[in-house]
Order: structure tokens, then C-alpha cells, then sequence
């Protein structure tokens, strides 16, 4: 009997396409559309896959293909799309979408992915009021404990729809050479067809007031945010959470010590409404540290100071010469899953691969060499509770005359501030226990090596440990990708990939491995 699954629901479907809609309308509103310059270009990917563990179950065949056993599968992928893009004298738009259609031989199976990711940004009053909007379907792994697929083809049960969308309108004004200021305002949704996850829709308002070039020894500024965030379950249970607050006022002080090395403190008050498990949710803020730039290309900043949950830290390190681009940074923040999905969530995607390759000489001419569009990452999954974020992520990228390098690790951590029970209705009272403190570590290899103008090959190596910290258990996840790319035409381009997947854990009946092989051609028009 054949089965149909869709990758998400018409009303859910409509909605995103009118929000859709209108966030690319901003981008025309007032001005002349016809004198800006768009362009449509449709697209065809067809790919074949063949997988020897299409679940991701154990069992599978370790360290080669386990055969055309009960998790064996042939899947054919026909995915049209379409890329527009628009630009004018005020504003800019781009929109991504493609609709993924998977068939499975042996599960007589057909299921329909959408993919989406669209933005835009008009300047309405020249100088002075400006509108951004965001929207993107996505596919993700929706919890920790479960396989993680590494793309839309396995069967896992752990792949779910996130819907998200946001708009910024905002008001800037200079002040003379005295000051400069912003008022802004942001309305963001996320949501997702999984029973008991909380849908949420957040409103914040932010202000800004910084000192100008008159102040060169001394420099000030004054900041306010204010971020609410309703909370209301997704099917079947009709309802809401607690609605969360998040406050925050702050002033700060830059002292110049030369023109290169700045001094800067931050003092203010923050004031949360949530229910916390970990004590406190409000108090006073401080923080201290430097901003350095000894060269056009190196910058250096780094604080540290007190927030209501304790020592607080960040830092951030650019550095990029002709052939290399260095990057670090650490952040820490009261966060939910909305708000880190509104901001782009864990997965390291194509916009973000371009940045680590954007400066090299030739960086562009790489991305069109066929790199993987995402690597191993950590997992934003899903959660109603409010956590404690902590990331620190590295990379350093090389660019030679044929071979290119990427190496890049991180350590994301959530601890929650929110009681198990806002996970019950979720994904059960004891899974709630075992992701209520995790840490994931891991890292990347990805070399490149063209072997001609039109032909490349690339191996990316990847390793995650996942820890669950409140019950000493954790996951080894690792990724081995092989793949080889040729561009036959200027419309047209194919590739061939293998990787190993494998699991090992300490807890029952979570370890599997798989391999795979996938046939792609990629047809512009």
C-alpha cells in the first residue's frame, strides 16, 4: 500500500506564503519597481541515493554497505525551484524556494519537502526609515536523543518542518557629529507542526543612543530592550505558557587609549519574568574589557563581567591575510528555541559558508566548486524551556592555488533555567531529564582539491560528542563524506558523494551506522 506525506500542512503552507508575500512586497512599496533590476532563475536538481540504513536504525552495515537488507533503500529526489532576486536604488531583495519530492522504492513511499528562505530590506525615507523581513521553511532534527538525519532523505521520525518569519521596521537619525540613534522594532514567528512544542511569537522593541566623532577620547552610549514572548502550544493541546519577559537597560563608557586600542565598561539593570529553577531572574549587570585593532584586518574584542545567572563573558577574534581567514567568538545568553531559530539557528549553511570563504582570493570561484552546504553542527532541538547558552566556535580557513582547507570546532552548551515539566507533554518526563543540561563538541575537516577548472573533489570529516549532563550519558556522532563534482556547461553540474554515518552511545538502543551513496544533477535555466 503506498503511503503520500507531505512536509507540512496547507494552512501552514498558505500562511507562510502570504507572510511570504508581503515581506517581498515591502521591498517594491513606493518605489519604481520596473526601473530596478530582478532576476528569475528556475532550477532542477534530480539525484538517485542508495542507503543501507534508511532509519538510521542499528543493524545497518558497519564500515561498508550492509546489503539490500530491511533497511536498504533506493530514493530518487526531483526537486524545481526557483531563485529571484531584485534590486533597486532603495532596496534589495532575495528569495530561495524548492520543492523537494522524495520517492522510496522499497516504502513505496512519496513525500513532498518545502524549502524556503527568503529576505528583503527598503529604505522607505532616505537615510531615515528602513524595513528588513525574513521568512524560511526548513527541515531539522527535532531532538537530540534521536538519529539525526543528514538530510531530508532518511527516515528517521526525527525530521521536522520549522516555520519562522520575522520583520524589523526602524528609525535611524544622526544627531550632527554629536550622536546617532536607532529605534526598533521586531516581530518574529516560529513554529512547527510537532504535538505539545509551544509555538511562539515575540515582540521586542530596541533603542540606542551612541556618542559621535566629537567624542573621541570618551565615547558613550545608552541602550533598551524589551522582548516579550507569548507561547502557545502547537496541536492537539489548545493552550499557552507562561508568557516570558526579558529586560534589559544599559549604559557604557569608551575610553580611548590610542586610536587603535579602546577601554570599554557597560553597567545596568536587567529585569526578567519567567519562572526560573536556578534562583533569581533579575539584578544588576556589569561589564568590562577591550576592543583592539592592530591592523586593517585584525580585530580583537573581549569582556567579562556579572548578569543574574553569575560570570558572564564574550569575545570575538577576526583576522584574514591574501590566503587564510581566522575567526573565533563566544557568546552567552538567555535564549529559547525561537529566538535561536529567528537568528539562524545551529545549522552552518550556505549564506554562512560564504562568509567563511568571503575575502579570499578566490573564495568565490571555491563556492561554486560543489562544497557541501552543511556541515557537522551542533543541534538547536526543540524545547518549551528557557536555557543558559554558552558558545564558543573556531575556524580557520586556507585557500591555495588547487587546494583549499577549512578546520573549524565549537562547544555549545544549554543548561535550563525552565522546569522539566514545560518538556513533559513534549517528549516525555525522563527524555526532559536527560536534555535538561547538554553540552555538544565537535569539529570539522573539509578539504577541497580542484582538479581542474570544471572538476573538484572534497572529503569533509566530522565528529560531535554529545553530553547529557544531568545523568552522566552521551553520543559520538561521526560523518565521512567523499564526494566529487563536475560542471559540464555553465547551466549544468553534477556530482557524486558517499558518507559513513555512525553513532556510538551509552544508552540503550542508540547506536547505528549507515552508509549511503548519491548521484546529483543540478540544471539552471
Amino acid at each position: 500500500m503506498k503511503s503520500f506525506g507531505c512536509g507540512n500542512d496547507n494552512l501552514s503552507r498558505l500562511r507562510m506564503c502570504l507572510r511570504v508575500g508581503c515581506i517581498v512586497g515591502l521591498s517594491s512599496w513606493g518605489f519604481q519597481v520596473s526601473a530596478a533590476e530582478w532576476n528569475i532563475q528556475p532550477r532542477l536538481t534530480v539525484s538517485e541515493t542508495y542507503t543501507d540504513n534508511v532509519r538510521l536504525g542499528g543493524g545497518s552495515g558497519f564500515g561498508g554497505f550492509g546489503g539490500l537488507g530491511s533497511g536498504s533503500e533506493f530514493i530518487t529526489q526531483i526537486s524545481p525551484g526557483v531563485n529571484i532576486t531584485g534590486e533597486g536604488r532603495r532596496f534589495k531583495s532575495n528569495l530561495s524556494y524548492t520543492l523537494n519530492n522524495l520517492v522510496y522504492a522499497k516504502n513505496e513511499r512519496f513525500r513532498i519537502r518545502n524549502l524556503l528562505n527568503a529576505d528583503t530590506s527598503a529604505e522607505i525615507i532616505k537615510h531615515h526609515f528602513f524595513i528588513d523581513g525574513r521568512a524560511a521553511i526548513s527541515q531539522q532534527n527535532a531532538f537530540l536523543f534521536g538519529s539525526q538525519a543528514l538530510d531530508n532523505a532518511t527516515l528517521t521520525g526525527n525530521l521536522r518542518n520549522i516555520y519562522r518569519w520575522s520583520i524589523s521596521p526602524y528609525v535611524r537619525q544622526r544627531f550632527s557629529n554629536l550622536a546617532s540613534g536607532e529605534v526598533r522594532y521586531v516581530h518574529g514567528e516560529v513554529s512547527s507542526n510537532v504535538n505539545n512544542f509551544s509555538n511562539s511569537s515575540s515582540d521586542t522593541a530596541i533603542l540606542s543612543l551612541n556618542s559621535g566623532s566629537a567624542f573621541k577620547t570618551l565615547g558613550w552610549g545608552i541602550n533598551y530592550s524589551h522582548t516579550q514572548i507569548d507561547r502557545k502550544y502547537a496541536r492537539p493541546n489548545l493552550g499557552r505558557l507562561q508568557t516570558i519577559e526579558l529586560e534589559r537597560t544599559t549604559g557604557m563608557l569608551r575610553y580611548a587609549v590610542t586610536s587603535q586600542f579602546n577601554l570599554i565598561g557597560t553597567a545596568g539593570y536587567e529585569r526578567n519574568s519567567f519562572i526560573s529553577i536556578r534562583g533569581r531572574t533579575s539584578s544588576p549587570l556589569w561589564t568590562v574589557g577591550f576592543s583592539w585593532t592592530p591592523t586593517k584586518r585584525t580585530k580583537i574584542d573581549a569582556s567579562g563581567g556579572k548578569r543574574f545567572f553569575g560570570n558572564t563573558y564574550a569575545a570575538s577574534v577576526d583576522h584574514r591575510t591574501r590566503n587564510t581567514v581566522w575567526n573565533l567568538s563566544y557568546i552567552e545568553d538567555i535564549s529559547t528555541f525561537g529566538q535561536q531559530s529567528l537568528a539562524g539557528g545551529s545549522i552552518l549553511n550556505a549564506s554562512m559558508l560564504s562568509q567563511l570563504f568571503s575575502g579570499l582570493q578566490g573564495g568565490e570561484a571555491l563556492l561554486n566548486q560543489g562544497l557541501p552546504s552543511s556541515f557537522a553542527d551542533p543541534n538547536n532541538f526543540l524545547t518549551n524551556r528557557l536555557f543558559l547558552l554558552r558558545r564558543l566556535q573556531a575556524s580557520l580557513t586556507i585557500n591555495g592555488k588547487k587546494n583549499s582547507l577549512v578546520f573549524r570546532g565549537f562547544n555549545y552548551s544549554r543548561k535550563s533555567f525552565s522546569s522539566d515539566e514545560e518538556d513533559a507533554d513534549l517528549i516525555g518526563i525522563g527524555n526532559a531529564v536527560l536534555t535538561r543540561d547538554t553540552t555538544q563538541t565537535g569539529g570539522n575537516i573539509l578539504w577541497n582539491y580542484r582538479l581542474s577548472p570544471r572538476t573538484s573533489a572534497n572529503i569533509n570529516l566530522g565528529y560531535i560528542r554529545t553530553s547529557y549532563d544531568a545523568v552522566n550519558l552521551k553520543d559520538d556522532n561521526m560523518i565521512v563524506r567523499a564526494g566529487l563534482n563536475k560542471q559540464f556547461t555553465s547551466h549544468i553540474t553534477g556530482s557524486i558523494m558517499y558518507y559513513h554515518l555512525q553513532r556510538e552511545s551509552n544508552r540503550n538502543n542508540s547506536s547505528y551506522d549507515a552508509n549511503a551513496v548519491t548521484a546529483t544533477l543540478n540544471m539552471n535555466f
